[in-house]
């Protein structure tokens, strides 16, 4: 299974991605076992968007796929 690093990397790869649709269930256990915080530890809250990419959330995918405007 892929992990946030991943989903990184395929967004550096792929900057032309319009939507990333993501398990809510693979979300949650990447966010468990790598917390998203900032420059002071904190926990950040995430938004509906990864990396200035809207997010869809979606039982399809097992992890996560990138959409593009013609998908």
């Amino acid at each position: 299974m892929r992990a946030f690093k991943d989903l990184e990397m395929e967004i550096f790869l792929n900057d032309d991605a319009a939507k990333i649709k993501m398990n809510e269930g693979w979300f949650g256990e990447q966010i468990r076992n790598r917390p998203i915080v900032d420059e002071h530890g904190d926990p950040l809250m995430m938004t509906l968007n990864f990396m200035g990419i809207p997010v869809e959330f979606s039982d399809e995918v097992e992890d996560f796929e990138l959409k593009y405007e013609d998908d």
